[in-house]
């Protein structure tokens, strides 16, 4: 994956060693025999406070082809692996399957395998405290995590994927233990938020953030919402007919002592429109809570560009 400046609007520059060296979507055309094509296959997440670490155990992905009963399990090498996705973020990736060779044509979707028993230490939460929790992944045991967005491999070609877990959405704390109230008393939940994008048809969305934006008592975040001019909320569980306005993304704003602006980075967002906001709000995914958003703006992402949007200051910021 190259990337190539279009105008003043994007930045290019870092992305594309991000995007081809870490999510192997850069190389040559794939070949091999012409009833088959390369897989490559890597795992990204948005940001989640409270927590040091979110380790999830891998042992295989499984891929089901459109026309076929039965699907195709590919073990992970070594397996299983243990992965911190708290690690990959701000564009980074893991790689679970590189250029693996499968049977070219539709594929309706992916299937992530984990390991996920009882009082064993396969998949687990870290705390701020350093306590480790058991992450409970219901049915991941059995059924794994299940993407139902499928692709296509083209014949003696290649196709490079990336599944984005939304951790903020995802991991959901023991009832009644929220910030200092954290504990190992209970095992946290997962309820699996993800997406699955072709990195051939992603972009960013990144800029910086002014510090005077970034109050006493802040907790600084970019939503990024589908659509031009949509309405913002917060992250809420709905079991309403009509489904809440979820973002698409959260991502986290760098804060760091003593620069007069802070960055966040948005990345693996697929090529079309959407509205970026800025809040300082704390957002619980269990709660309808109530966010100021600042300075919403549209920006158009397209394929391996960055769209600039920064949020300033009104008084004019730096």
């Amino acid at each position: 994956m190259k990337l190539t400046k279009s105008s003043s609007t994007f930045r290019s520059a870092g992305f594309a060693v991000i995007a081809c060296a870490i999510l192997a979507a850069c190389g040559g055309g794939g070949g091999g025999d012409e009833g088959t094509g390369l897989v490559s296959l890597g795992i990204t997440d948005a940001p989640i406070d409270e927590v040091q670490s979110v380790v999830i155990q891998f042992s295989g992905v499984a891929f089901k082809r459109e026309g076929m009963g039965s699907e195709t399990v590919t073990d992970l090498e070594p397996s299983p692996r243990q992965i911190d996705l708290m690690q990959f973020q701000d564009g980074r990736a893991a790689i679970l399957l590189d250029n693996v060779t499968l049977p070219a044509g539709r594929y309706e979707w992916v299937r992530l395998i984990v390991d996920n028993e009882p009082n064993v230490r396969d998949s687990f939460v870290t705390l701020d405290s350093g306590a480790e929790c058991e992450l409970r992944v219901p049915s991941g045991a059995e059924s794994g995590l299940k993407l139902n967005r499928g692709f296509t491999l083209p014949a003696g070609g290649e196709a490079a994927l990336t599944v984005d877990f939304d951790l903020h959405k995802s991991i959901h704390a023991p009832p009644g233990l929220r910030g200092s109230g954290l504990d190992c008393t209970q095992a946290f939940l997962m309820r699996p938020t993800l997406r699955l994008v072709d990195n051939a048809n992603v972009g960013a969305i990144a800029g910086h953030v002014d510090a005077a934006l970034v109050t006493e008592g802040c907790l600084p975040k970019v939503y990024v919402f589908e659509g031009a001019d949509a309405a913002t909320d917060d992250i809420e569980e709905s079991t309403q007919t009509t489904p809440d306005v979820d973002p698409m993304m959260v991502a986290k704003v760098n804060v760091v002592n003593g620069v007069t602006r802070y960055d966040y980075r948005a990345s693996f967002v697929p090529a079309g429109t959407y509205t970026v906001a800025f809040t300082c709000g704390d957002d619980d995914p269990t709660d309808d809570d109530t966010l100021t958003f600042v300075q919403p703006q549209n920006a158009t992402v397209q394929p391996n560009l960055i769209t600039i949007v920064d949020f300033i200051a009104p008084s004019g910021g730096s």
